[in-house]
């Protein structure tokens, strides 16, 4: 049969968006096969909002790769039973991403798979997001009375004492609501763990279980090394096979808490229990050991221990389960018994092979982080140290002021007599000894009482000295400066006056107090310096073929404007049409009413700030590639016609903090923008948090669907007045978490080459990136924003 590929039905509008013939990597497809197979009536019976919306994309993905749109007109409505029609546009996104990076056969088989794909599955996959359940568990976790520890979206469950750590979705189970649920279950989980001091092991009272450990694994580790939970993993043989026999421990004396402080939720968790052992695989395939602690977690979770042909396996479970029901419901057990009975249970299978395969996590009980933990602890020691003097020293503002004073904790009963305890708990006071005279306790201060004693068991005596500089007290500066000349507007040399024009006060963060130390930090926006066009012509001039191809890109992605040719109403005449439909009249045929074409817009709805370190840091090379990113980055994003600022920041001391506006959002790119970043030159320090602050409150005068902060740096925050280390981390870490609370999303790139914890600490673990390549930042902050906006 011969076919020819002189279209016959022009006026198939499904038909018109794919060339005849249509080439696929199987076979090639003329217009007869294609109306035989019946694609050109795919769309038939469906709603309008569905038509409109397929034919969209549908033209979208013929633009690029024709067999792609084939594809998806063949299963759009398959696919519309998981993708909501208002985020077919992201799906097509994704496809167009993964046939820009692997090619076309990756892109058909993500297509094809769907919800066997794993990025299908990531974006769409059943369960309840993080953001879906952030402000409800934010509220309940302040309801639990800390409101120092922060929720964090996370690869994985666990805590640093600081922050809980929560995965970016659950998708166990069918209903949304036992998904809500087992979020719940793990903040209370952490919580509990916080609150237990399943981190704080107390090795004073180990020394004969270290020395013990030694002897029988030949083992011993530096006096000096660290002293979390790490070491003591470290003394058995596997550390993976002590560290989760201790999480099931430790999981099974959580458990028991919740039972005597949440009553009901633990009845919920009975029952989330009895699912989650029935997703468990199974032992056959595993080592000896492995399956010993597979039957634990399964029998902690059903109930019932699973039975084995392998006779010494099933044995020597049941000798752990035995000793692990010890941790029942009676009084609260330390963390160091926890660790003698992972010492005892480790040895039941000192007789099994080594060989360990790391369990399968419990959803709700997570992994642990020890080291991170121990830092969180120590920040959260010295910040407790810090309130607790503020607030006695309010205290005794309250009082006589006598010529010495004496503070003293009075002597409380301890309870809880086990021998075996390494430390006994003792009462908490309610009351101080000033000069020997009982002063009750103030609320504030005694929240921050507990918290020790929940730390230390006791307060330290030096926590007991109060000098006037811990007295949490703000003195006013008596030194005014004058204000800089009017053209002065790039550079540090000034203090500003607290009331000049145009100066913002800002409060800073002091963590060692847990408070805000009020209009602390002095902050000017003023509007970048020009310079010349040179720099400017010769980067986009360089950078040509990088820039065409990002603009290439961002118009794939961009939904604003879809022209639909061949409709029955529109904005203008489709002109072919109406050429077709005119010949068709002098031919005697009935001509087609398709002869407009209309306008499809779908607004994206973005605000994003660019905020760029201008520290002396940056200087030269680094100066250079930031400059580039940003003229390249604001080509791109023109194409996408979304809202966007640039600031830089600098500055030197808390009295001069300048933001230096490069390109406000009403301010349309064009050559004083390119003046303005051609110019702009490293500066001084890099004080983040009030630019930040500042920043928040600008995006929250704008009406955005989406708002973005997305910051570039080139190493940790750092200012001349004793702004670092932890000081200038926490602030900025706590601008973020206001800048969060506002619904905006904060984003750092950093090409900072010293370790980045520190970023993980302040931004969240999955809100960073670093760029290891400076050559290859130009490329990436285009591809970056690409990834956040769509």
């Amino acid at each position: 049969m011969a076919f020819v590929t002189k279209r016959k039905n022009v006026e198939n509008e499904i038909l018109l968006l794919l060339p005849i013939p249509l080439y696929t990597s199987s076979r090639i497809y003329y217009e007869e096969d294609l109306e035989e197979m019946g694609i050109g009536n795919v769309l038939e019976g469906h709603p309008e909002e569905v038509r409109i919306a397929v034919l969209r994309q549908a033209g979208i993905l013929s633009s690029i790769q024709p067999e792609l749109a084939f594809h998806f007109l063949l299963i759009f409505p398959r696919l519309l039973e998981s993708v909501r029609l208002s985020e077919l546009g992201k799906w097509v996104g994704i496809t167009l991403d993964i046939y820009d990076r692997e090619g076309l056969n990756p892109a058909r088989d993500f297509i094809l798979r769907m919800e066997r794909h794993p990025l299908f599955a990531l974006h769409w996959g059943k369960g309840v997001s993080f953001n879906d359940v952030y402000g409800v568990l934010s509220n309940y976790l302040r309801g639990l009375g800390r409101d120092d520890i922060v929720l964090e979206q996370g690869k994985s469950l666990y805590t640093n004492i600081t922050a809980i750590y929560l995965p970016d979705r659950v998708p166990i189970f069918v209903e949304d609501e036992t998904n809500f649920l087992l979020y719940k279950i793990m903040v209370t989980h952490k919580f509990g763990q916080i609150r237990l001091g399943t981190f704080l092991l107390k090795w004073n009272g180990l020394s004969d279980l270290e020395r013990d450990l030694g002897e029988r694994y030949r083992k011993s580790l530096p006096p000096n090394g660290t002293r979390s939970l790490s070491r003591l993993f470290n003394l058995f043989p596997e550390p993976k096979l002590a560290r989760d026999l201790f999480i099931l421990a430790d999981t099974i004396r959580v458990e028991e808490w919740m039972s005597r402080e949440f009553a009901g939720l633990h009845r919920d968790l009975v029952d989330i229990k009895r699912e989650l052992a029935l997703l468990r695989g199974g032992v056959e395939h595993l080592p000896p050991r492995s399956q010993v602690v597979e039957l634990l977690i399964s029998w902690w979770l059903s109930g019932r221990m699973i039975p084995l042909p392998e006779q010494r396996v099933s044995r020597i479970a049941r000798k752990i389960a035995d000793l692990f029901s010890l941790l029942g419901p009676q009084e609260e057990r330390s963390t160091e018994e926890i660790a003698r009975l992972v010492s005892d249970a480790y040895a039941f299978m000192d007789s099994l092979p080594l060989q360990y395969n790391a369990a399968k996590s419990i959803p709700y009980a997570g992994v642990l982080r020890p080291d991170e933990a121990e830092r969180g602890r120590r920040r959260r020691r010295e910040s407790l140290r810090t309130k607790f003097q503020g607030e006695l020293s309010d205290l005794l503002h309250e009082l006589p002021e006598p010529e010495e004073v004496r503070i003293e904790v009075p002597e409380t009963e301890s309870r809880g007599e086990s021998a075996n305890r390494s430390a006994r708990k003792q009462t908490v006071p309610r009351e101080l000894l000033v000069n020997g005279n009982p002063v009750p306790v103030p609320e504030g201060l005694q929240r921050v009482i507990d918290e020790i004693y929940e730390d230390l068991g006791s307060i330290p005596s030096s926590y007991l000295t109060v000098t006037n500089e811990m007295s949490g007290h703000y003195f006013r500066s008596m030194v005014h400066h004058p204000d800089p000349p009017p053209e002065q507007t790039q550079g540090t040399a000034f203090a500003f006056p607290e009331n000049g024009e145009g100066i913002h006060a800002l409060d800073e963060w002091d963590f060692r107090r847990q408070g805000y130390r009020k209009r602390w930090a002095l902050l000017r926006e003023t509007v970048a310096d020009v310079g010349g066009l040179q720099f400017a012509e010769e980067t986009l001039d360089r950078y040509s073929g990088m820039v065409r191809q990002i603009k290439r890109q961002f118009e794939r992605i961009r939904t604003g404007q879809m022209l639909l040719r061949r409709q029955k109403d529109g904005d203008e005449v489709d002109l072919d049409a109406a050429v077709e439909a005119y010949h068709d009249r002098r031919a005697g045929l009935y001509p087609s009413e398709r002869l407009f074409v209309r306008v499809s817009r779908n607004e994206r709805d973005i605000a994003t700030v660019f905020l760029i370190d201008l520290s002396g840091s940056t200087s030269g090379w680094v100066n250079d590639v930031e400059r580039a990113a940003l003229l390249i980055m604001s080509e791109a994003v023109q194409v996408l016609q979304d809202r966007f600022a640039i600031f830089g920041f600098s500055g030197r001391t808390r009295k001069r903090c300048e933001l230096f506006r490069i390109k406000g959002f009403h301010e349309p790119y064009g050559e004083a923008i390119k003046r303005r970043i051609a110019n702009l030159r490293a500066l001084e320090y890099t004080r983040m948090g009030p630019p930040i602050r500042y920043l928040t409150r600008r995006l929250n005068e704008i009406e955005a669907r989406t708002r973005l902060l997305i910051t570039l740096t080139d190493g940790k925050p750092d200012d001349y007045d004793g702004y670092n280390g932890d000081y200038g981390i926490e602030d900025t870490r706590q601008a973020l978490i206001e800048a969060k609370r506002s619904s905006i999303h904060p984003f750092c790139i950093t090409i900072d080459k010293s370790e980045h914890s520190y970023l993980a600490h302040m931004y969240g673990p999955v809100n960073y990136i670093f760029i290891d390549n400076l050559s290859k930042l130009p490329l990436r902050v285009p591809e970056i924003y690409r990834k956040l906006t769509t």
